[in-house]
């Protein structure tokens, strides 16, 4: 991850641990996918008592998840940032703080 912005110039690691809140957030999308592969795979395939299908799932949402992990790191560190650095309009006329 870049240390600033390319854009603004804006610092993307404000203080030292900035970011450990992110596993909650990454967790929150990994329900999330979680859920959609479940959904769609009850729409589809749907599920039964007498084959073993749910441990298909299993298996098929184990690997989803584990497929789309960069893509959910990246997206919970920006999330997490975006929690706590505002967007500003008029940045360019502004003085971004020093680190």
């Amino acid at each position: 991850m870049n240390r600033r912005c390319p854009e603004c110039g804006q610092l993307t690691e404000p203080e030292t641990g900035f970011y450990f809140g992110t596993g909650y957030v990454s967790y929150a999308l990994a329900i999330a996918a979680s859920v959609a592969t479940f959904v769609a795979w009850w729409v589809l395939l749907g599920f039964s008592l007498e084959d073993n299908s749910v441990f298909w799932w299993l298996g098929v949402n184990g690997f989803v998840l584990v497929m789309i992990q960069p893509l959910l790191m990246r997206l919970s560190r920006s999330i997490w940032l975006a929690f706590f650095v505002y967007y500003d309009k008029n940045w360019r006329a502004r003085k971004l703080l020093e680190a």
